[in-house]
């Protein structure tokens, strides 16, 4: 369970409200004729608009941030976001500072809401009771809003404790997570900035070096990440610190892009590719269909589970995690 032992794993528990209220079927009924209904701003289908969308901008796109500050140095498991003991204390900062950043925004949405509504309603005369009517009162939305996030430890539970196989199984699955996350990473930076483009800036390169701070951070998972990290280094490394990325250089990025943005490019490439000339890594095993082998889905992600050994001989075990239950325990900085 080493590498348990060396991660922390942060839960977060973020709800918002949208200012919407389910259409009941009255209204159903009522709003189907389209000389009736009420204009796109006011209703979506299945529900109404009942407090200002824009007064809640900022707190909703802050709930977006809460979780790729947390992605950008963990991988998910077990419900929650697994990252190593020292990038953990760091985050958890930045979370802290997030919560009061969410604490000081509700209470000015709150102190802000009636006479918000107020002229917000006064935009929409014609409509202006069924508004009123459908309001909610402070007290009804406060807690409506929450953010709280708590880390711990896992741990197996003892020399012979019943659940010492599965976890195994989910801690060998974590390499497999981190690559999916990598190959999602790439995918979404090469449709930003570099599909259809025959050149690029060097904010560019920003989700690239975001993806390399996520794989240093999490290495401690595998020697392999290893090979990863080089091959990131080195075509980083040999890219022009100022202005635009184009010509060979472009086309060395879209080759990084093209192995991120493919699990199967990157095991290959992990399994073929030593870092050194004298290591040796198991290759990852692939079913039947020469695709590779996922887990179940867990509570927020799905896993791909890796077994690695330490005999050099022996073959990677791709095996479907039987959800063990953990024993959680507190780590020394929960909040």
């Amino acid at each position: 369970m080493e590498v348990l032992d060396q991660t922390v794993w942060i839960h977060i528990n973020y709800r918002t409200w949208q200012g919407k209220k389910t259409l009941t079927r009255d209204e159903l009924n009522r709003y189907a004729d389209p000389d009736k209904t009420p204009p796109e701003d006011l209703i979506t289908p299945g529900t109404k608009a009942i407090a200002d969308p824009d007064k809640l901008k900022r707190i909703n796109s802050l709930g977006k941030r809460i979780h790729r500050e947390c992605e950008k140095v963990c991988l998910k498991a077990f419900g929650a976001y697994g990252t190593s003991i020292e990038a953990g204390e760091s985050l958890l900062a930045r979370l802290q500072s997030m919560k009061d950043e969410h604490e000081a925004l509700i209470t000015e949405y709150l102190d802000s809401y009636e006479q918000s509504n107020t002229e917000w309603i006064a935009e929409h005369p014609a409509w202006e009771q069924w508004l009123r009517n459908s309001m909610m009162s402070r007290g009804e939305i406060e807690n409506r809003f929450k953010f709280e996030f708590q880390a711990y430890k896992i741990t197996s539970g003892g020399q012979g404790a019943l659940m010492n196989d599965g976890l195994q199984q989910e801690q060998n699955g974590l390499l497999g997570q981190l690559l999916s996350e990598i190959e999602k990473m790439a995918a979404e930076a090469w449709a930003t900035s570099y599909e259809n483009k025959d050149r690029a800036g060097q904010k560019a390169l920003s989700p690239i070096r975001t993806m390399l701070n996520k794989l240093k951070t999490l290495s401690y998972i595998s020697s392999k990440v290893n090979v990863l990290i080089k091959r990131v280094n080195d075509v980083l490394d040999a890219l022009p610190k100022t202005g635009p990325i184009e010509g060979a250089d472009l086309s060395s990025v879209c080759g990084l892009l093209n192995l991120l943005g493919s699990y199967r490019r990157m095991t290959d490439f992990i399994n073929q590719v030593p870092l050194h000339q004298n290591d040796v890594f198991d290759p990852i095993e692939e079913d039947e269909d020469d695709s590779l082998v996922a887990s179940e889905q867990t509570d927020i992600v799905s896993e791909e589970v890796v077994d690695e050994q330490t005999d050099e001989q022996s073959e990677v075990e791709v095996t479907i995690p039987s959800n063990p239950k953990p024993v959680a325990q507190p780590a020394a900085f929960c909040f």
